[in-house]
């Protein structure tokens, strides 16, 4: 009578020690992701990104009238929204610092403005900017993957304007680059983030000549390209 229970203790008991190592392995398993040994939060090392979203075009005057060779305009501003996109890449140093470089296109913008000796007259200034920008991306990597950042640095800024605007635009040259944003990268994406951003090339004359009253004077030309974006990036 007792050898018939003896195999069946024995397959419980084989089991009861299956169930125990399968407990311990789940266990240390769960406890090696929790210290992220399995999945490590990657804070140094080169990351490239792309991007797009909504940018917006506005050059405005702190006084005056913009005027050309011919004519003066009933406006002191100029705006237009659009979408652009944006390819970044850099390499984090820390938890706080990284050095980006980026190439952004803002679009196609246009605005139309009457002219001062013909009020019926409507012309049309349009502009397609990008730039080549290189700044610091300075912020915090908390251990959850969430990185709050701003960006300060300098650009190239490329207006392409046609028509009128070549006449009463900003020219092409070095632009102050800032943006702000969040980073979200938790470890178990490896390497895999993502990122809302705002980022804007602001370049500015400081003696351009505007119309004041039907008299030339001179005046700052503010030139501002911004664009909101949602990106996805990787860091090898």
């Amino acid at each position: 009578m007792l050898k018939d229970h003896i195999p069946i203790k024995e397959a419980q008991m084989n089991k009861l020690v299956l169930a125990y190592g399968l407990g311990t392995l789940l266990f240390g398993v769960n406890v090696m992701a929790e210290e992220g040994v399995l999945f490590p939060l990657k804070v140094e090392g080169f990351y490239l990104g792309v991007g797009a979203g909504s940018s917006t075009n506005v050059s405005v005057l702190s006084e005056g009238h913009y005027k050309d060779d011919t004519d003066a305009y009933n406006t002191d501003n100029l705006s237009d929204t659009d979408t652009g996109y944006i390819l970044y890449g850099g390499y984090q140093i820390n938890k706080i610092i990284a050095v980006e470089a980026a190439y952004t296109d803002y679009g196609s913008f246009s605005d139309t403005a009457t002219t001062e000796s013909l009020p019926s007259k409507r012309v049309t200034f349009k502009s397609d900017p990008n730039s080549f920008s290189v700044y610091a991306n300075a912020g915090y990597t908390f251990d959850n993957g969430l990185r709050p950042f701003g960006q300060l640095g300098l650009g190239y800024l490329q207006v392409n304007g046609s028509g009128s605007t070549d006449k009463i635009n900003i020219d092409d040259g070095v632009s102050l680059r800032f943006g702000i944003g969040l980073d979200y990268a938790p470890k178990e994406l490896i390497g895999f983030g993502f990122r809302v951003a705002y980022v804007d090339d602001v370049v500015m004359d400081f003696n351009y000549k505007a119309n004041d009253n039907g008299s030339e004077t001179d005046t700052v030309l503010t030139n501002l390209n911004g664009l909101l974006y949602i990106g996805a990036q990787y860091k090898f």
